[in-house]
């Protein structure tokens, strides 16, 4: 009890080792907040690159690629196949995308990728963030009639509603392609400004 007392009368006097004890005190406090911080981070990286890149990724050093890859693919489930969960092959390739923005054309690179829409999900999240159940529940790209998620899927029972997507798919897609043939015709008599491509 006495050296409770005794800290506590030396702090009252002292005020420098006061400052010094809260000072440090601090310090280790923003220290372990950081640190708490930034494993969440690191950990939240590695989950969303685990779910795009998968555990291994055979690459080819031929710009052709590898020419059978189910062949590849066999081998190495004969090799560890009682250890491979799922394999899908995967092309990238380079590519530039023009990008229209009144009368400029902006390209930027981009990469495209080639997947196959059987085994992609076996090694990949991607379908989790797919905005239709249909598309979730099997991997693919298909536009639909209906039916997207107007409340995110990924969001839980407090999203906001996303309007706009009662009209995904194939209705946007008759919109957006009613309007461009409008647009297209009454400035400049069509897609291109081509007379002859008028609707």
């Amino acid at each position: 009890m006495y050296k409770l007392l005794l800290c506590l009368r030396y702090l009252r006097t002292r005020y420098i080792a006061l400052a010094s004890i809260i000072s440090v005190m601090l310090g280790v406090a923003t220290m372990i907040v950081v640190n708490s911080v930034m494993a969440g981070f690191t950990t939240e990286m590695r989950n969303r690159i685990h779910g795009i890149l998968s555990d291994l990724v055979f690459e080819s050093r031929s710009l052709e690629g590898f020419p059978d890859a189910e062949w590849h693919m066999a081998q190495i489930r004969g090799v560890a196949g009682q250890w491979i969960e799922g394999m899908t092959p995967t092309v990238v390739v380079p590519a530039m995308i023009g990008i229209t923005v009144g009368d400029t054309t902006v390209s930027q690179p981009v990469q495209l990728i080639g997947i196959d829409a059987h085994t992609h999900s076996q090694v990949s999240v991607f379908g989790q963030f797919l905005q239709h159940p249909e598309n979730r529940r099997k991997l693919s790209f298909q536009l639909r009639e209906g039916g997207y998620d107007v409340y995110d899927h990924q969001a839980g029972e407090k999203a906001k509603p996303r309007r706009q997507m009662a009209d995904a798919g194939w209705k946007h897609r008759r919109l957006m392609a009613r309007f461009h043939r409008m647009t297209g015709a009454a400035g400049t008599g069509g897609p291109g400004g081509d007379p002859a491509a008028s609707p």
